[in-house]
Parts: structure tokens; C-alpha cells; sequence
């Protein structure tokens, strides 16, 4: 009888506590509305873009070549301008990278081939300065995918591809783009390649690979990412004008010149698609900024007209580190969002008067003195001096044979017996030493990482490459020379000094006084004439054969073979095995240059040339 009552009086109880909560609860309310969130803050704002390209493993303010500081150089240095930068503008700055990074030095190759355990030291450096995004150059993908996406993982920032895309399914390969907020506003970067990616790269480093048209790619995401709420679009793009001014391509001015004004600009001969920047700033709605690189040029900044009406501006910050592009953006709040409301751009040089920066030198310094050591290794030994620059490329010189000499026994070492080779001189300010030769010596005559190939092709290739060969030099007047080696090149357009090229085994000769496009003064082989339908096999390296300088020609031909080994280790291993290198042995003479450009400007310095110039 019990139990009744006690459940009662617990009910009681339990209805009492919740009347309780409820008059506390009561208590506790207020009829105040809560405080509302703070206006957006939509006062104007600075964003800082700072760029770098095509810094091909120069970290140190050091050229591996020629074993000397170079105090215009390098990511150690840039370091210090990207700090001093950053702290004008802590909260609204982003660094980005235009590719062709990983490759270019023997700090590179070093750290590519021969020991790739180690963190990637661009990867180290890079992670330190905080960059927000790299595009992807076509030089990444030099030693393969392996290394490459070994250095994908190591770096703390994305790697940037939209137009690389998997060959089964047409699927993105690597990430298209980046959304980064800073200063509340969303800056979207979109990464792309030349797709000459194609043409340069040997098949089995790029499998399953294929790179798109760059200007049709962006008219496909810009939208996207505009679609997700970004305020202001840039395109990072291992890419950059296809024209070149006419006027000095040195002064900020000519590159101001209206683009479609076509005695201002001159065609710098690209492969199709390879150079799509003014393009895609001119055709792509939406763009505000284009950061360029791969043509290796200061470009401080390009202003042109997009087909809604606004304006892009185009930057590039040159090469190896020499410059930090900056660009300064000021937006508006416009529309319920950030809009572009002015902007400008110049490019920070790297010279005497900035230093290393101390934390990335103390993290890259191992890896600069284990390669320092690396390309100090004695290979072989000279009897006397190969010249090199001007001085190589201006007559039938020891050191272009040389080179020859070299892809025409590694071919044939392959199984393929060459009827002739063709190679460059790629730098101007390096000679084989006489004595004893290091693995420097043998780099710096070599410093790309060009493999070598073997084609097929017949004589009317042959002669069309003789002859668009030519371009390299102005129309010359034998009685009247440039006072400068250097000055008689062409100008409009200029033209590389790798695409120049000089040949072994054929008997060819040029006459620079008559116009481009009928220069060449004789084909023969074997002493005898070259026909059209004649066929020759022919060492080359990966990047003339498959069309780069505007070679196109060559795609012509089959390539019958092509090497897992660069050049510069076929010269290195060749100066191995062949102590005492003389270059009067060396030195055999199958071509003429008329005028003379050799006696004039170097007999004085290294003596008459063996194989005499025409008169």
C-alpha cells in the first residue's frame, strides 16, 4: 500500500522540477535581439601577385658551367626580394611559379639521375619561400613521370596542368586549378603548357600522356572557376607572346606597342599553339592577369584588349631567377563581389645589390656542394683549346665536330651508322679547356638535356633545313661587318643560338650577302650533288627532330631510334675514353660562311681558323 503514495509524491516532485526549469528558463530570456554579424568590410584593396618562371634549378647565385658566382641569378637571391615584397602586403600576397623548373643545371640532373633520394632541392627551397601554385613547364617532364611526381609530393603547392590530360579517357592529369582567398577576396590560377610538350619530349617520359590546345582549355575552366565565386582569374602559363618587337625587346616601351600593329611585332616562330598568351588574354573572357614564362624574356608587363572589353595585363619575369615579376592589383567591390579595378606591373631585377637570403642558402647548401663536387670530377684532357660561342659557330670549328663527332659514334655504338649529324652551340661564353677537362667542361659545351635520335629523311628536308639555317644572321656586307660578333643575327626576328646549327659529313657552304631563302651556295655528299629523293640517316637531338625552332621539316622523317642517355653524358663518357683530345684531328672541314665572321673578330684570340673561310 505503500508504493501508490511514493509514486505520487515522485510525480509530483518530477512536475514541480520541469514548472522550475521552466520559470528559470523564463528568467534567463531576453527580449533583446542578438547583436547582428559586422558589415563586410568592402573597403578597396591591394592584392600582390609576384611571379617566377623557367628557373631551372638555379638556386644558387652560381653557374655550374663555368664554375663561377653569378650574381644575377638565382632563387636564393629572389628569396630576398620575395620577403621584402611580402612584408609591404603580409595579408594579400600570393607567389607563383610558371614552370620549367626542375631541370636546366647539373644541380638538376644531379638530383634527377643520378642520386633522386633526397628531397628535390626545389622543392625544398620553394616549400621555404611559400609559393601558392606552380604551372608545369615542359622541362618537368624531362626525366619522366617518376621524378616528376616524386617532386609533386615533395612540394607543399600545387602543380598546375589543365590542358595535360590522360591519353585513355581525356581526363585531367594533374590539378587544372587553384582557388586561393586572400584580403577576403578569391583569386583563381589557372596552370597550362605549351603543348609543345609533344613535339620536344621523348614518348617514354610523357606515357599515357596528351597536351591540349591551351587557349581552347581556358575557354573551358576560366568559366568554371568563375562559376565557383572567384573574383579575379589568373592564367599561369608556361607560355608567352608568339611575337617579339621590333623595336628593342629590351625596353618596357616596345612591349607596350599595339599587337595588332603588325610593323611593331615580328613572328617568333612557334610551333603550332606553342606560344598562346596574347591569345588567350585576347579571346578568353575573364582574364585579368596572364603570368608567362618559357620564352625567356624580361616582359615587365603587355596590356591588351580582351573581347569583353577589358583589359589584361601580361607579365614575365625573364629567366634562371634574374627577376621577380610584381604585380599590383587594386579591387573594388562591385556587384556583390571583387572586381579588378586597376593595375600595373614591373619586375624586380636581381643583381649585386641583393643578397641570398640565409635560410633558403643554409637549406640548398648541401646539395650545392655535392654537386660542386659532382662536376669537378677530371674526365679527360685537351691538347689545346676547342673555342666555343661566336667563335665555334662562325666557321667549321673543332668544337661543333666535336659534338658531331660524339652523336655519330653513340649511334652507331646503337646499331645505326650515320651518313651525318647536326648539333649547335648552345652558350657563348664557354671554350673546352686546354689540359685536363672536368665534368663542368663537358656540360657547359652541352647544357641542355637533349637526348639524341636517329631519323630517316631525304634531301629535300635536308636542303629546307640548310637553308631556313640562314635565319640566324642578317643580310651582311662583306666590306662593312657589325662591329660586334653578336650583331650579325638576325634581329627580325631574332633567332636563338641553338637554332643555329652546324653539320658533319656534307659539303655545304652559305653566302650571307644574298637574301634569307637563297643563301645556300652548295649540297653535296660524297662529292656529289644532293638530290631531292636522296635518302640519309642523320643524328639529331629530341628537340630538332621533332620540329622545335620552327624546324617543322623534320617531322617529315622517321626516326628510326632514339637514345635513354642525354648528349652531354655521350660527350662526358666520349672525352672519357678518348684521352688527349686534339682539336686539329678533331677539326675537319665540310663547310664555308661568306663572308668571313671567323678571321675579323677571333683570329687575333685563338689564331687562323684550320678550315679556311670563304673569301
Amino acid at each position: 500500500m505503500r508504493l501508490p503514495v511514493l509514486m505520487r509524491a515522485l510525480r509530483t516532485t518530477s512536475f514541480c522540477l520541469v514548472g522550475a526549469c521552466s520559470l528559470l528558463t523564463a528568467c534567463d530570456s531576453s527580449d533583446v535581439p542578438p547583436e547582428p554579424p559586422p558589415p563586410k568590410d568592402t573597403s578597396p584593396r591591394t592584392l600582390t601577385l609576384l611571379q617566377t618562371s623557367d628557373l631551372h634549378t638555379n638556386i644558387f647565385p652560381w653557374d655550374y658551367f663555368t664554375g663561377k658566382p653569378d650574381t644575377k641569378r638565382g632563387v636564393a637571391k629572389v628569396a630576398t626580394l620575395v620577403k621584402q615584397e611580402r612584408a609591404k602586403n603580409p595579408d594579400c600576397t600570393l607567389l607563383i611559379d610558371t614552370g620549367d623548373t626542375i631541370q636546366g643545371t647539373p644541380l638538376g640532373t644531379y638530383y634527377a639521375l643520378v642520386d633522386n633520394a633526397p628531397k628535390h632541392p626545389m622543392a625544398t627551397a620553394m616549400n621555404e619561400l611559400g609559393y601558392a601554385a606552380m604551372a608545369l613547364g615542359n622541362h618537368e617532364f624531362n626525366y619522366g613521370l617518376n621524378v616528376l611526381n616524386k617532386f609533386k609530393g615533395e612540394a607543399n603547392f600545387p602543380l598546375l596542368g589543365a590542358n595535360v590530360r590522360k591519353s585513355a579517357d581525356g581526363s585531367e592529369a594533374f590539378t587544372p586549378y587553384v582557388i586561393k582567398t586572400v584580403c577576403d577576396v578569391k583569386v583563381g590560377i589557372l596552370g597550362l603548357v605549351t603543348p609543345g610538350v609533344a613535339t620536344w619530349e621523348r614518348a617514354e617520359n610523357i606515357p599515357g600522356l596528351r597536351f591540349e590546345d591551351p587557349l581552347e582549355t581556358a575557354k573551358v575552366y576560366v568559366p568554371k572557376m568563375k562559376a565557383e565565386g572567384v573574383d579575379v582569374v589568373v592564367v599561369a602559363i608556361h607560355s608567352g607572346p608568339d611575337k617579339q618587337p621590333t623595336g628593342s625587346a629590351s625596353s618596357p616601351d616596345s612591349w607596350l606597342a599595339d599587337y595588332a600593329d603588325a610593323s611593331k611585332w615580328a613572328d617568333r616562330g612557334n610551333l603550332p599553339g606553342e606560344n598562346e598568351a596574347v591569345q588567350i588574354a585576347q579571346g578568353v573572357p575573364g582574364v585579368d592577369v596572364m603570368l608567362t614564362g618559357h620564352t625567356h624574356q624580361p616582359i615587365p608587363k603587355m596590356l591588351l584588349k580582351n573581347q569583353d572589353g577589358s583589359e589584361v595585363l601580361l607579365t614575365q619575369p625573364n629567366r634562371w631567377g634574374s627577376h621577380l615579376a610584381n604585380v599590383q592589383l587594386n579591387v573594388t567591390w562591385k556587384d556583390d563581389h571583387w572586381a579588378v579595378d586597376s593595375h600595373d606591373a614591373l619586375l624586380n631585377a636581381v643583381d649585386d645589390t641583393v643578397a641570398a637570403d640565409a635560410t633558403v642558402t643554409q637549406l640548398i647548401q648541401t646539395y650545392h656542394d655535392t654537386t660542386v663536387a659532382y662536376v669537378n670530377q677530371k674526365i679527360g684532357t685537351t691538347t689545346a683549346v676547342f673555342p666555343g660561342g661566336y667563335a665555334a659557330r662562325y666557321v667549321d670549328s673543332a668544337l661543333s665536330d666535336l659534338i658531331n663527332t660524339v652523336q655519330e659514334e653513340a649511334a652507331h655504338e646503337a646499331g645505326y651508322t650515320v651518313d651525318l649529324s647536326l648539333s649547335a652551340i648552345f652558350t657563348n661564353d664557354v671554350s673546352l679547356p686546354a689540359g685536363d677537362v672536368t665534368l663542368r667542361d663537358a656540360y657547359s659545351i652541352y647544357i641542355y638535356d637533349n637526348t639524341l635520335y636517329v631519323m630517316e629523311i631525304n634531301g629535300s628536308i635536308l636542303r629546307r633545313a640548310l637553308e631556313m639555317n640562314t635565319l640566324y644572321f642578317k643580310t651582311l656586307d662583306g666590306a662593312n661587318l657589325p662591329a660586334k660578333p653578336a650583331d650579325a643575327k638576325a634581329t627580325t626576328p631574332p633567332v636563338a643560338d641553338f637554332n643555329w646549327d652546324l653539320y658533319s659529313r656534307i659539303e655545304y657552304g652559305y653566302d650571307l650577302t644574298k637574301p634569307a631563302g637563297s643563301r645556300l651556295t652548295h649540297l653535296r655528299f660524297q662529292g656529289q650533288n644532293v638530290t631531292d629523293d636522296q635518302v640519309f640517316r642523320v643524328a639529331i637531338n629530341n628537340y630538332r627532330a621533332g620540329g622545335g625552332g620552327g624546324y617543322s621539316m623534320f617531322k617529315e622523317g622517321r626516326v628510326l631510334w632514339t637514345s635513354a642517355d642525354g648528349v652531354r653524358d655521350y660527350v662526358a663518357r666520349y672525352m672519357q675514353s678518348h684521352q688527349g683530345l686534339a682539336p686539329e684531328v678533331v677539326n675537319t672541314c665540310n663547310f664555308t660562311l661568306a663572308p668571313d665572321l671567323y678571321t675579323p673578330y677571333y683570329a687575333g684570340t685563338f689564331g687562323a681558323a684550320k678550315c679556311a673561310p670563304a673569301k
